[in-house]
C-alpha cells in the first residue's frame, strides 16, 4: 500500500511539473507591476525538468526538485526555478504543497537572482491526467 502511495505521489509530482503557471509579483528593481507567465516543461532526469515560459517573459525554463517530504495526501515540496530569457533571466526559489489526491499544487517563493531580484511570486498548477503526467495552471 505504501509503495503504491509513494508511486502515486511521485507520478503526481512529475505531472505537476509538466505544465503550470507562475506569477512573479514585482517588488524589486522598481518594476511596480505583476508579470504573468505560463510554463510547459517535462522531466529530463530525476528531479530535473526543462521547457519554456511564455507570457510577459518568453524563454527557456529549468526547474530542479530540491526536496519533497510528508506523508498522506499533501506533500511539502521545494523547487529552484531557472528562467533563461536574455535581460529578463532570473532564478527563484519556491516552496509549497502537492496534493496527491487532487493533483493541486500551490507554491510561493522569491526571485533570488537576476531580473526582479527580491520579487515574490505565486504559482498554481493542476494535474489533469496521471497516466500522461499532464497538468495545467494559470497565474494569478
Amino acid at each position: 500500500m505504501r509503495k503504491v502511495s509513494t508511486r502515486l505521489a511521485l507520478a503526481a509530482l512529475v505531472a505537476f511539473c509538466l505544465v503550470g503557471a507562475i506569477a512573479p509579483l514585482a517588488s524589486g528593481h522598481g518594476q511596480g507591476h505583476a508579470f504573468n507567465l505560463t510554463f510547459d516543461k517535462s522531466a529530463v532526469a530525476p528531479g530535473v525538468w526543462q521547457g519554456t515560459v511564455s507570457g510577459d517573459i518568453s524563454g527557456h525554463l529549468e526547474t530542479r526538485l530540491l526536496s519533497i517530504h510528508g506523508e498522506g495526501p499533501v506533500l511539502q515540496i521545494e523547487f529552484l526555478w531557472i528562467v533563461s530569457a536574455g535581460d529578463m533571466s532570473f532564478t527563484a526559489s519556491a516552496t509549497g504543497t502537492l496534493n496527491t489526491e487532487t493533483g493541486a499544487v500551490i507554491m510561493s517563493g522569491t526571485v533570488i537572482e537576476g531580473f526582479l531580484e527580491g520579487a515574490c511570486f505565486l504559482e498554481q498548477g493542476q494535474l489533469v491526467d496521471v497516466a500522461t503526467s499532464a497538468s495545467r495552471g494559470r497565474s494569478n
